[in-house]
């Protein structure tokens, strides 16, 4: 790579300068091709010097961003922590798209081991289809909301 040149000092000092203070006061020396360039360069050099570097950085790093499933658990219950678990659904995302919807279903009467069992193996069906794990986030839904039919909370 080339070294650059170094910016003479007359032209920093006549840089800050409007254009005709520029060429009165620097009559012989000036050019309106070359000043008017290395003018504009010295004013702006700390912003284009900053695109330059963040377009080198995009163009030798470019990371591809991978797509990748992920599950949103909704959960239908009560904004108390210690309230019980009305229904549980499952959302299938991948980026944007919504692939599939694991439809609700009332949790009423089941213990909270029942509950992780439950969410385990739709985890382990969801890895195999899917590929992920554990989910993404987790949605807390007022129960009043609840999709399920018949539901005993909205008759």
């Amino acid at each position: 790579m080339a070294k650059s040149r170094e910016t003479p000092a007359k032209c920093l000092r006549c840089a800050p300068l409007s254009p005709a203070e520029a060429r009165a006061k620097h009559p012989n020396c000036w050019d309106d091709k070359l000043c008017t360039a290395r003018r504009f360069y010295i004013n702006n050099r700390d912003r284009i010097n900053q695109k330059r570097a963040r377009r080198r950085i995009e163009t030798k790093h470019q990371i591809p961003v991978p797509q990748v499933n992920y599950g949103i658990l909704q959960v239908w219950r009560e904004l108390r922590e210690d309230s019980p678990i009305h229904a549980i659904g499952i959302e299938i995302w991948d980026g944007n798209n919504k692939l599939a919807v694991v439809q609700p279903v009332h949790c009423a009467g089941w213990l909270p081991s029942q509950v992780h069992k439950y969410l385990w193996q739709a985890l382990t069906v969801l890895d195999t289809e899917y590929g992920f794990k554990k989910f993404a986030s987790q949605v807390l839904i007022s129960p009043e909301q609840c999709p399920v039919r018949p539901c005993f909370l909205c008759q």
